[in-house]
């Protein structure tokens, strides 16, 4: 079976090989292991329409029913619900697409106990400082009175963020102390950085790497109603330079990633500041395959079997992403299987600020991808969702 995206290693799926993708989001990787032939179960939180085409088996913690409400991920996920689902399944590798406490000699990858202690954020920056790469001003904190006397031996504006979040999620920026939000866990005080927040995702395997593309990252995207510096999406590629890429790698080198991984950093004054390291399958990835046309599984399996590419690959194309949120409590109208990924049954309820869809496109330019992902935004908003009252 040939790939639409061809992989770094051809046809590895076709020897039967059975990959169960377990995570929050699973519907890329599932659809990457679809494409190059694997058969694949998948355990995960959205269950969306699409997903459940795409996996041989598929088990949700969400199942979405018509004129009801799909809840909120804050109140109903929980890693305990999600490796349940898990352990129902089989296969003879696992990818983790989330960072979750699943012991297991299958796992392809970090483990999932190892990649809970990779994204402490603290942890992460005391270990880059022994690098000569660009950091923000960063102090620990662990209640709000702590954050304000950080931010003013820092200097305003600051980011406050939870050390152990993902996806902008809690993320604030304070301008003044008032704007200094509660603290109820170990967070950051760090340095604002303005600039543009761009991410690298690398091939890794113990003390090699490569850095195999370059992406900007969209946060806190009007158009996808969402606030702050929430990950909409991003768009690919965006630079191959040669500092930035030698940066990703040596980070990568640094805590013996193995597999695919991200290291995100703000572009400015000159420099690269090093963010985070993201030790999972990135939301990325639909955009990384599109614009360099890899089969990332693929890719990521050879990695942690010790087969990494021998130079870095080349752009083929743009590619952008835009995940949707819900502006307001709606009702999904329509089938959105022709125009959108991550698609959510027809007439679910969709509760204001969670997310709602996905929209990918391709194009020769980087605007020019972009203009059919903003086309597509706009469709999904003026055409599918209706808003519904609470009593609903």
């Amino acid at each position: 079976m040939s790939s639409r995206f061809p992989g770094l290693r051809s046809n590895r799926g076709t020897k039967g090989e059975r990959l169960l993708i377990v995570g929050v989001h699973t519907r890329p990787a599932v659809a990457s292991a679809n494409r190059s032939g694997y058969g694949v179960a998948s355990a995960d939180y959205f269950g969306d329409i699409d997903l459940k085409r795409l996996a041989d088996t598929s088990l949700s913690i969400v199942e979405q029913k018509p004129y009801r409400s799909n809840g909120r991920l804050a109140e109903n996920y929980s890693d305990e619900k999600l490796l349940a689902l898990a352990r129902r399944l089989e296969g003879d590798r696992i990818i983790l697409t989330s960072t979750l406490p699943l012991r297991s000699r299958k796992i392809a990858g970090i483990s999932g106990v190892r990649a809970k202690k990779l994204k402490d954020k603290a942890y992460q920056l005391k270990k880059v400082k022994k690098l000569n790469i660009a950091l923000p001003k960063t102090m620990v904190v662990e209640s709000r009175e702590e954050a304000v006397q950080a931010a003013e031996e820092i200097g305003f504006p600051v980011v406050v963020k939870p050390a152990l979040g993902a996806g902008g999620e809690g993320v604030v920026l304070a301008r003044s102390p008032h704007e200094i939000p509660e603290i109820y866990e170990r967070s950051l005080v760090q340095e604002y950085i303005r600039g543009r927040a761009i991410s690298v995702s690398t091939l890794s395997y113990r003390n090699e790497s490569v850095a195999i593309s370059t992406s900007v990252q969209i946060l806190g995207s009007r158009l996808a109603k969402a606030r702050g510096f929430r990950y909409c999406g991003s768009f690919a590629p965006y630079s191959n330079d040669e500092r930035l890429l030698s940066i990703a790698e040596e980070i990568s080198c640094l805590f013996n990633l193995r597999g695919w991984n991200g290291i995100d950093f703000v572009e400015a004054k000159g420099e690269y500041y090093f963010i985070e390291l993201n030790p999972r399958f990135q939301g990325t990835l639909d955009v990384v395959e599109r614009a360099y046309g890899l089969a990332i599984v693929d890719a990521h399996l050879a990695a942690c079997d010790g087969e990494l590419p021998e130079q870095r690959p080349e752009a083929r194309g743009f590619a952008a992403r835009l995940t949707l949120f819900a502006s307001e409590r709606c009702i999904v109208r329509g089938n959105l299987l022709k125009l959108c990924s991550d698609v959510p049954a027809r007439n679910v309820i969709i509760e204001a600020g969670e997310p709602v869809t996905t929209v990918l496109s391709s194009g020769k330019s980087r605007s020019e991808a972009l203009q059919r992902v903003k086309k597509k935004a706009g469709q999904v908003y003026s055409r599918f969702l209706f808003s519904v009252p609470e009593a609903f």
